[in-house]
């Protein structure tokens, strides 16, 4: 079973000083992992749930995709804009990043997500 630490570790965290709290992102981890979390974004209703397994499998593609070719802008850029771990979790921002309704044998890439065009 995937672990909080573990999800922290693959998270891409920012090279600016670190905006989310560990504590905070702890409990928000073992909320969306276990009851779910019920909150809105932009108005819009979000029922958050998910395993640990999918939000650790989530973070490693968010940061393979801010590291990887893929990606727009310098990986030193790219990092300055990541979110802070719990706008991520909060913002059911890991659903871009797995199929939620798998049993998650392997992660979906940017294409299968749509997020970039193949060139």
């Amino acid at each position: 079973m995937a672990t909080f630490n573990e999800f922290w570790k693959a998270y891409p965290h920012c090279r600016r000083p670190p905006r989310s709290k560990k504590a905070v992102c702890r409990g928000l981890f073992k909320m969306i992992s276990t009851t779910g979390r019920k909150t809105t974004c932009e108005g819009i209703p979000l029922d958050l749930k998910a395993t640990p397994e999918q939000l650790v499998v989530a973070a490693k593609a968010y940061a393979a995709e801010i590291d990887g070719d893929g990606f727009t802008r310098s990986r030193h850029e790219a990092r300055e804009y990541v979110p802070g771990a719990q706008v991520w979790l909060n913002q059911g921002c890991y659903e871009d990043f797995v199929d939620m309704d798998d049993d998650m044998d392997e992660m979906p890439t940017p294409e299968q997500r749509g997020r970039f065009e193949v060139v």
